[in-house]
């Protein structure tokens, strides 16, 4: 009834911002996410104090698409006066948003908003003792295991939070029948943990990074690729045998940790792999299922190191392309701005905040892409020792 008698309000005071709805609407569903998002932020110029509308608009700064200090302010009113189920959806975005852009100690200003004594989701019990794990506050999260013990033992079992499991079974504060495969994964990462470095001060700073942009095509720099004594490359990279324009080494492999949209190659594996992904350990509820199968294959991995992602959050205002933090990883160990003869493929001039360009072809979907690649291309002219055409 609550909700019938807002939109009837809203119609009688002249439906504010209703033709901007609209004209959000239709860009979105046009793939012109930009566009969109300005329309969506008059419309809630218009209606000021709709807390749908508050929400949507915050949202938009999952994608780059709006400053993260615009969107704080949003949720925060949501959170204190829309009605409870729209103030939930506002809190979880937020806590969200903070850990993963400003990190744990963050986030925990509004740990007791997430653990209230009506809270009976497992996942949100579960995801707020990760956070106080990784904030230092163990007697929390392991009261809030406890918790989740009690009322949904199955979700305790098999949740994959890596060092909350791996916390809570060194201080048997927990029974978790998958702590033995999170301490297996956990000394297979510690094995290659620092390799990146390693490799980077071996091949004496001599790397190349390559990117997936257009902007190589029909130059024919295959074989001055494979000439550096290190190749860096990311994602669905299209390097072969006999490509004359991209090359055919790989040796440190930049990708995510799922397969879906990234799949395994049947070439022999690089030397490393480096796992994109904000704070895998800490953060991912499955972190433990996403990471098994690389230690099952034998395979050397290492994971993009927090602060880097943090540096790159405050830097950007929007999730980091794998290609950038590939770029600034590798110049943060060589200690010195990259050269332009040692840097392939970034186009990142062709792209918009929500559309990208891999090998000359437009890539869209149904969401934006998550970077900013305005941000982007000025951070990447920072890490260079001379401005190139990005």
């Amino acid at each position: 009834m609550r909700r019938i008698g807002q939109t009837v309000r809203w119609w009688m005071e002249g439906a504010p911002g209703r033709q901007e709805r609209k004209k959000y609407l239709r860009l979105y569903e046009q793939g012109e996410f930009e566009e969109a998002a300005r329309a969506l932020r008059d419309a809630l110029a218009a209606a000021p104090t709709d807390p749908e509308l508050m929400l949507q608009v915050a949202n938009l700064s999952r994608f780059g698409l709006l400053p993260l200090e615009d969107a704080l302010p949003l949720l925060r009113n949501v959170i204190s006066k829309a009605p409870p189920a729209l103030a939930r959806q506002a809190l979880i975005h937020l806590f969200n948003l903070l850990w993963e852009r400003k990190g744990a100690e963050a986030a925990m200003a509004w740990f007791p908003h997430l653990v209230r004594e009506s809270e009976k989701s497992p996942r949100l019990l579960l995801r707020a003792a990760a956070l106080a794990n990784e904030a230092g506050q163990t007697t929390e999260a392991f009261d809030l295991l406890a918790r989740v013990g009690r009322s949904d033992p199955s979700a305790l079992s098999s949740m994959g939070y890596l060092d909350l499991i791996l916390a809570a079974s060194d201080a048997g504060a927990a029974e978790l029948p998958q702590a033995p495969r999170a301490r297996a994964l956990a000394a297979h990462l510690a094995r290659f943990e620092g390799r990146f470095a390693q490799m980077i001060a071996a091949a004496s700073g001599d790397v190349a990074v390559v990117a997936n942009g257009p902007s190589l095509l029909g130059l024919g720099l295959g074989s001055a690729i494979d000439a550096h004594p290190l190749v860096v490359r990311f994602n669905n990279h299209g390097s072969a045998p006999g490509s004359v324009d991209l090359g055919e080494r790989t040796d440190i492999w930049f990708r995510p940790t799922e397969f879906t949209h990234v799949p395994m190659r049947e070439a022999p594996p690089p030397q490393l792999i480096a796992l994109t992904g904000c704070n895998i350990r800490n953060r991912y509820s499955n972190g433990l299922q996403l990471l098994e199968p690389y230690m099952q294959a034998g395979l050397p991995v290492e994971l993009v190191p927090t602060p880097l992602y943090k540096r790159l959050f405050a830097a950007l205002d929007a999730s980091p392309s794998a290609g950038l933090i590939g770029l600034a990883w590798t110049q943060d160990e060589i200690g010195r701005k990259l050269s332009p003869g040692q840097v392939f493929g970034y186009s990142l001039g062709h792209n918009t905040s929500a559309v990208s360009h891999y090998y000359g072809k437009r890539h869209t979907g149904s969401w934006p892409s998550r970077h900013n690649w305005q941000a982007e291309q000025a951070f990447f002219q920072s890490l260079m020792s001379e401005v190139i055409s990005a």
